[in-house]
């Protein structure tokens, strides 16, 4: 919608992460948008969070929650080297190919597990 009114507009896709939990695993992916205002910048807008949460409704039209990792924007979205198959519609799941076709049902498994400075500090040692 923004796109045909000429206001510049992207696709950003990620994951979600549940809201008081410091662990767990992530059931799959959350997709939402950002339009470009002059003056302004990028500007989130998370309509389906809206949807689901009326109480956050206002914020999700310009703001986004700490629980959710970005991972890629756009669509039709070509790799580096470049993938023999078509364009991936978009780009949240390993890919692979073997013998130039894409390989079907990987096996995949996300979770998240909050760590505190003095870990991260240690693990970049």
């Amino acid at each position: 919608m923004m796109r045909s009114s000429g206001i510049p507009a992207r696709f950003e896709i990620g994951f979600p992460l549940p809201e008081n939990k410091t662990e767990g695993d992530i059931a799959g992916y959350h997709c939402w948008a950002e339009f470009y205002l002059v003056g302004v910048g990028w500007v989130p807008v998370d309509a389906s969070e809206a949807w689901k949460n009326p109480a956050k409704r206002d914020f999700s039209f310009g703001a986004h929650d700490v629980n959710r990792v970005f991972f890629t924007y756009g669509r039709d979205i070509r790799l580096s080297p470049d993938q023999k198959g078509e364009p991936l519609n978009y780009f949240i799941y390993p890919y692979a190919e073997a013998n130039g076709q894409p390989v079907k049902n990987l096996q995949t498994h996300f979770s998240f597990r909050e760590v505190s400075a003095a870990q991260l500090a240690a693990a970049v040692r």
